[in-house]
């Protein structure tokens, strides 16, 4: 581990920019040129009602995509190398690695995963995650100032409602060219400087990942040629969660998340209320909101998420103000 020598010559600060430029650097370079085995986006296929194959994500037909597979393995290398390791960080990049994979896979399936499957996995990733935080962690929270103990069970469920809410929702708004990707940065951001102090070395995480983030974007920005795929924004979903926990202030996520939430929890929101009532809901609205924005409202692709980033920034602000 590179940290153990670097540590004794440079402050953590400037550990920090070495690895978040390596993780910039590596993950452009990777992108230039995407290596062969990632899979193609526009070929798959979903079974509407009628039993009739209907063709998904047409205007990204023949994009690279599943590129998260290379920028999370960049963020997991760096990671290890240049944040202090502890037994919980390297379980959750254990746990990260096999959310980039189960995400990669279906990324490369021909015909995309049921909601099932892709369900359970997340929610055993989730409850992994959420018992590793009680081991190394206590259940208190702190609420505007206020610390509050909650009883493990309890938090234990919250936690993996958290998580597996987070990684829903994230990637639920991956669904136009640097969406998913600039909110992520902007998120990372915030939380990284709010809670400073009580994150420490896992701001670093959080920093790390929004530069490779921008790297990323580099590719992703409107016109795309890259995608990141589950492979990215579930284990995008899963670190914001982390992180979220780590801060003490896991309410938080409802203003860091914001975005996430309105524009893909809103949809999860609807298909829940629909196959529970088996009646119509917001029957008008197209979810993800963006989609609404696009296709229903003609707002162009750049304008959908410069709307959305000023909505991101706005309650990242609001969360600093009242943390």
């Amino acid at each position: 581990m590179l940290y153990n020598l670097l540590s004794s010559k440079l402050t953590d600060n400037v550990i920090l920019v070495i690895a978040s430029a390596i993780g910039f650097a590596l993950t452009y370079l990777l992108l230039m040129k995407p290596a062969g085995f990632l899979p193609r986006d526009g070929g798959k296929y979903v079974i509407n009602a009628d039993g009739e194959r209907v063709a998904v994500n047409e205007s990204s037909s023949g994009k690279v995509t599943g590129v998260g597979f290379v920028f999370v393995l960049v963020f997991l290398g760096v990671a290890f190398l240049f944040i202090p390791l502890s037994k919980e960080i390297v379980i959750y990049e254990v746990l990260m690695a096999l959310m980039m994979i189960t995400g990669y896979l279906d990324d490369s399936a021909r015909s995309p995963w049921g909601e099932l499957i892709k369900g359970i996995l997340d929610l055993v990733l989730a409850l992994m995650a959420s018992i590793t935080f009680l081991i190394f962690n206590t259940s208190d929270i702190s609420i505007m100032g206020h610390v509050f103990h909650i009883p493990v069970v309890v938090y234990a469920i919250l936690a993996v409602a958290l998580i597996w809410g987070s990684i829903n929702v994230t990637n639920c708004s991956d669904g136009v060219d640097g969406l998913c990707g600039t909110v992520s940065v902007i998120e990372f951001v915030g939380i990284a400087f709010i809670f400073r102090n009580v994150l420490g070395k896992y701001a670093g995480l959080g920093l790390i990942m929004a530069f490779i983030l921008i790297a990323y974007l580099a590719y992703n920005w409107f016109p795309s040629t890259a995608l990141m795929g589950d492979a990215g924004s579930r284990t995008i979903g899963f670190l914001i969660a982390i992180l979220c926990m780590k801060t003490y202030h896991p309410f938080g996520f409802v203003f860091l998340s914001m975005v996430f939430l309105f524009d893909g929890g809103l949809g999860l929101l609807k298909l829940a209320i629909m196959r529970v009532t088996k009646r119509p809901f917001l029957e008008k609205i197209r979810f993800p909101f963006h989609d609404e924005l696009r296709k229903n409202r003609g707002w162009k692709i750049p304008k959908i998420v410069l709307f959305f980033a000023v909505f991101e920034i706005v309650f990242v602000l609001l969360e600093a103000l009242i943390s």
